[in-house]
C-alpha cells in the first residue's frame, strides 16, 4: 500500500500566465518558485507556499476548458479575515456567499480562467 502524505502540486493550463500569477500572489501570498519555458515553448511558473502547496501554471494559446476537477480546496487559518479580503478586492463569491456545513464554513471563488477555488475554515469540513 502507498502512504500518501499530502497533495504535492496542482498543474493547470492558464490563458495568461502573468494574470494568473498576479491573482494567486496577491490573494493567497503564493511565492514564485521557478519559471521557464517547457514543452512546445509554453511559458510556465511554479508558485505556492513551500511545504504546503504548489501550483504549476502553464500558459496556453488553446482554449482553457473545465476538466473533471470541480475545484481546488484551500484551507485558511483566518476565515473571517479572508472573507473581508475577498470583499475588499471585489472578488465575486459564488453560491450566494458563505456556505455553511455542519462543522465548517466555505467560500467559493473563481480564478481568472474560471477554475473554482473552495476556501475552507477547517480541513475536510471539520470531519
Amino acid at each position: 500500500m502507498i502512504k500518501v502524505n499530502s497533495i504535492d502540486h496542482v498543474n493547470m493550463d492558464v490563458k495568461n500566465l502573468q494574470k494568473s500569477l498576479d491573482f494567486y500572489k496577491s490573494l493567497f501570498s503564493f511565492e514564485e518558485k521557478e519559471r521557464g519555458t517547457g514543452r512546445e515553448q509554453r511559458p510556465w511558473a511554479i508558485i505556492g507556499i513551500s511545504g504546503k502547496l504548489m501550483y504549476c501554471l502553464y500558459e496556453t494559446d488553446q482554449t482553457v476548458t473545465a476538466s473533471n476537477v470541480k475545484h481546488i480546496g484551500l484551507n485558511v487559518d483566518n476565515f473571517d479575515q479572508t472573507l473581508e479580503t475577498l470583499k475588499a478586492k471585489n472578488i465575486e463569491l459564488l453560491y450566494g456567499g458563505v456556505t455553511r456545513y455542519p462543522k465548517s464554513r466555505s467560500l467559493y471563488i473563481e480564478d481568472p480562467d474560471g477554475n473554482e477555488i473552495e476556501i475552507s475554515e477547517f480541513i475536510g469540513g471539520g470531519l
